[in-house]
């Protein structure tokens, strides 16, 4: 392996151990280390380039994206448990802008962690989603994301 194959498996090793460290609270690491590992070796078997993050917007992204799945999850449980309130399910598409891949990839995974939406591919320009209320204001969370994802890594939507 080259040293910039090293330094890409160290950086993601470091994201994801990082990541693991945020969502268990240090804890699970007979699961996490297996994980970060696997995570890491298969970001560098894709050859995906270290994420260019811009550190000022992480804060802002990390606050609005728990914001949303909150906002998210209040909305299905209330859809679940009132009779009167509308359940649609139905597939729909979401005409992605960014040309930025890692942007594109987490859009695809974090998506599935907003309540009412998962994503199910990706053909061309087109995020395939499944949501729970295909009338309600969907695209709105999905663009915000986007866009809060965009931001993160320096890229201007047109």
């Amino acid at each position: 392996m080259t040293s910039s194959t090293w330094l890409a498996a160290l950086y993601w090793a470091t994201l994801f151990a990082a990541l693991w460290l945020l969502l268990a609270g240090n804890s699970g690491w007979y699961l996490g280390l297996p994980s970060v590992i696997a995570a890491a070796a298969l970001a560098v078997r894709l050859q995906l380039a270290p994420l260019p993050i811009r550190p000022l917007a992480l804060p802002r992204f990390v606050i609005g994206f728990l914001w949303a799945a909150i906002a998210g999850g209040w909305d299905v449980a209330r859809r679940a448990l009132h009779p009167r309130r509308p359940i649609a399910p139905g597939w729909v598409d979401y005409p992605v802008r960014s040309r930025h891949r890692q942007v594109r990839l987490l859009l695809s995974s974090l998506v599935g962690l907003l309540p009412g939406t998962l994503a199910t591919g990706m053909q061309s320009d087109l995020l395939r989603l499944h949501v729970l209320d295909r009338h309600s204001d969907w695209q709105r969370s999905v663009e915000a994301l986007e866009r809060s994802l965009c931001r993160l890594f320096g890229e201007d939507l047109p």
